[in-house]
């Protein structure tokens, strides 16, 4: 098997035709700014320096960034930008292009930029960004394909699909974002649904960049090696991430689906309670398989069930702002537009008249299939189980990761909640 790991220099496989004319349009501003911090941001930054072009500032939604410095320059705050006078262009160096977009499209003196044509090819030696190069190069592939389907309305192109194997966990954490620790009786996804919904689902769309192998934890689910099989063997799916804790080791079946250039095994490594994850690492490296392990120490404050009655503003911008508002959730035959959506929907959390976004794959034809599968995709203003989120981005707060409970959580179940009065 060969496997092609991560070089500095990056080059993406979708072709970009304006290059040359948007450097110099770019070129043109006396001001700049980048909009979005993070990794994105810190490559954008990257790029426009090869390209000799200096910027004014960042700009950011966290509030906690706004008036500090990033990379050695000053971070305003949206309002800010939103109220320029001057003639500026706007670099946006985040996922949430389209929702970042739209705040700024009401300023005739501010630019819009997308950074296809920066990220297109880069070298990424010395770049200052806060992820290892693998990590970088997976990031801008994902990135040049979100901006890539977006130009195209008529090819249903998915970013991302959660694919969940099972709500059973070999952790019983505190805050998991994906409400693992709700399920008093978690169960797996039955393998004869999993894999005709996956097949349904594939035959429905044009291109699957990353499916998102998910849990609880993959390696509990028996049949996990049937699902890569499968998925591997789609042209149209491009990458099969899977998400595990460093708990288990999979077993020779598992490893042997693994060995494809489309896997990457990405490890959370939580110290101690991954007790495996030196064995695991070890492992991946003698079979030849693909993996990126982080230290993982915080997590966002994500994993409540409350509801809040949120303007149609704020829903806007919990949902805009969301890190996974462009990641669908495959979850026992149906799918969702968001892992937070599908859980609560699967735990009977909220109303029925909240289950707006979610469709069963066993039931439809195909052309309505398509059609859900589009509309689902096509960047929604919010959903209305975002009133019961807090919110998924870097303004809710850090908490301490992977805290042990001994058993499930209890949670409100909101069965009476009128959706009529949202807003």
């Amino acid at each position: 098997m060969k496997y092609k790991y991560s070089p500095l220099n990056y080059k993406s496989d979708i072709k970009i035709f304006n290059i040359e004319d948007n450097l110099q349009s770019l070129k043109n501003y006396k001001d700049i700014i980048i909009f979005g911090t993070g990794n994105y941001g810190a490559l954008a930054l990257h790029a426009l320096k090869k390209h000799n072009i200096n910027i004014s500032c960042f700009c950011d939604y966290n509030d906690t960034n706004c008036g500090n410095d990033f990379l050695g320059y000053k971070v305003i705050s949206v309002n800010e930008l939103k109220k320029s006078t001057s003639y500026t262009a706007v670099v946006i160096a985040s996922l949430r292009f389209n929702y970042m977009s739209e705040q700024i499209k009401s300023n005739d003196n501010l630019m819009k930029f997308d950074c296809d044509f920066l990220f297109f090819e880069l070298d990424l030696s010395k770049v200052k960004a806060f992820a290892p190069i693998d990590r970088l190069v997976w990031m801008l592939d994902s990135y040049m394909f979100a901006i890539d389907a977006s130009k195209k309305p008529d090819v249903i192109k998915v970013k991302s699909l959660d694919v969940v194997l099972t709500e059973k966990c070999s952790l019983r954490c505190e805050n998991c974002s994906n409400l693992m620790q709700y399920y008093e009786k978690p169960k797996d996804n039955d393998t004869k649904v999993l894999e005709t919904s996956i097949e349904r689902f594939m035959h429905n769309i044009d291109e699957l960049y990353e499916a998102r192998v998910i849990g609880g934890e993959p390696f509990l689910y028996k049949d996990i090696s049937t699902v890569i099989k499968q998925l591997s063997n789609y042209k149209k799916c491009k990458k099969i991430t899977i998400f595990t804790n460093g708990t288990i080791i999979p077993n020779s079946d598992t490893i042997e689906s693994m060995k494809n250039s489309k896997v990457t095994l990405i490890i959370s490594d939580y110290g101690k309670i991954s007790k495996k994850i030196t064995e695991l690492k070890n492992l991946l490296i003698k079979m030849k398989i693909h993996f990126i392990a982080y230290d993982v120490d915080k997590w966002q404050d994500c994993a409540k069930i409350e509801f809040v009655n949120r303007t149609e503003n704020e829903l806007c911008s919990v949902f805009g702002n969301c890190c996974v508002n462009d990641a669908l959730t495959l979850l026992h035959g149906k799918v969702y537009t968001c892992p937070f959506s599908a859980n609560v929907t699967n735990l009977k959390a909220i109303p029925p008249e909240y289950y707006e976004d979610e469709f069963d794959l066993m039931k439809l034809d195909d052309d309505s299939i398509k059609r859900k599968i589009a509309k689902l995709n096509s960047g929604q203003k919010y959903l209305k189980a975002c009133s019961f989120c807090p919110g998924r981005d870097y303004s809710v707060g850090l908490i301490e990761a992977a805290i042990q409970v001994k058993k499930p959580l209890p949670y409100k179940k909101y069965l009476n909640i009128d959706s009529s009065n949202l807003c």
